[in-house]
């Protein structure tokens, strides 16, 4: 740990492969760098269609995540009392993880396949 209490890079990559859960609150973006790399970790990333949301100028950038299986909550209030709820049945949370890593490379594919065609409707 650095003095300014920030985790080096491996041991934020060492929480989030631990972690079942990555809260994933909007920065500059909702649709932040946190969301990636938490999937890319094997954890659900939680996010709050809150006032700060819904006001946010840049909101549409989640619009392929809301129909993903990952955890959102209209508030941050309610974030943990839906974690606890979602821990308390093993199968299903495992279901989720497996929905969300199909989920997950299906977007990237899509994503991938997208930014090709652009670059060869280019020339």
């Amino acid at each position: 740990n650095n003095s300014n209490d920030l985790l080096d890079s491996k041991s934020y990559m060492k929480v989030l492969l631990k972690s079942t859960f990555t809260l994933a609150p909007a920065g500059h973006n909702p649709e932040c760098f946190r969301l990636y790399e938490a999937v890319e970790a094997g954890s659900i990333p939680v996010i709050s269609l809150d006032n700060d949301y819904r006001q946010h100028k840049c909101k549409d950038s989640l619009s392929h995540w809301l129909d993903s299986p990952i955890v959102i909550v209209e508030s941050w209030n309610e974030a943990i009392p839906t974690m606890q709820k979602l821990l308390e049945e093993p199968e299903a949370l495992d279901k989720r993880q497996a929905d969300l890593r199909v989920w997950y490379e299906q977007f990237m594919r899509s994503a991938v396949h997208d930014f090709e065609s652009f670059l060869l409707s280019e020339k």
